[in-house]
């Protein structure tokens, strides 16, 4: 059995590995932010961000976007949550999660759960199964997301350049009226 202090070390372990640049994420970052922003963000929502790694997207969504909502992180490095079993503990405005879904056994679960929870809506990145070899880009990746998925769990959908190829990201938003 898997223990919160084993999912921080877990955590911190894939946190620190080698990454790409800041300004080389910030795409998906400004693809978010985009969603959120015209779906009507306002600086009085609370914005919770699952598998928040290092809270980029608050960076992103304060400097280069002037937000100041408040922005809450939810992510194993913090206190070990477990994405597959974790559940919102009460509704919240917003709910981001980026990069996050691809690592889990059903991320239909946590989908369902955010939708459940969100008052006005969810975004999602995630790489393009069609583009990419999701299941080969990270060991951790289980579950490649596709577009029809997102749009069966009732996200509208758009593609983007996350990663340097044409295309190869997906962004999904859900406002209940999708």
């Amino acid at each position: 059995m898997t223990t919160a202090g084993d999912r921080i070390r877990q955590c911190e372990k894939y946190i620190h590995r080698p990454r790409t640049p800041y300004r080389a994420r910030k795409a998906r970052y400004d693809a978010t932010a985009d969603q959120l922003f015209s779906a009507g963000i306002s600086n009085r929502d609370i914005l919770v961000d699952v598998g928040a790694g290092g809270t980029e997207l608050d960076v992103c969504l304060r400097v280069d976007y002037g937000w100041r909502g408040r922005y809450v992180p939810v992510d194993g490095w913090l206190d070990g949550v477990d994405l597959e079993a974790w559940q919102p503990p009460r509704t919240f405005d917003w709910f981001a999660c980026l990069e996050v879904l691809e690592h889990l056994r059903d991320p239909g679960r946590l989908v369902e759960a955010l939708q459940d929870n969100a008052t006005c809506g969810v975004v999602i990145t995630t790489p393009n199964p069609e583009v990419w070899d999701v299941l080969a880009m990270d060991s951790t990746h289980l579950t490649p997301i596709s577009q029809d998925m997102l749009r069966e769990w009732g996200f509208r959908t758009t593609l983007h350049t996350f990663y340097g190829k044409y295309q190869d990201g997906i962004t999904g938003l859900w406002t209940g009226a999708t």
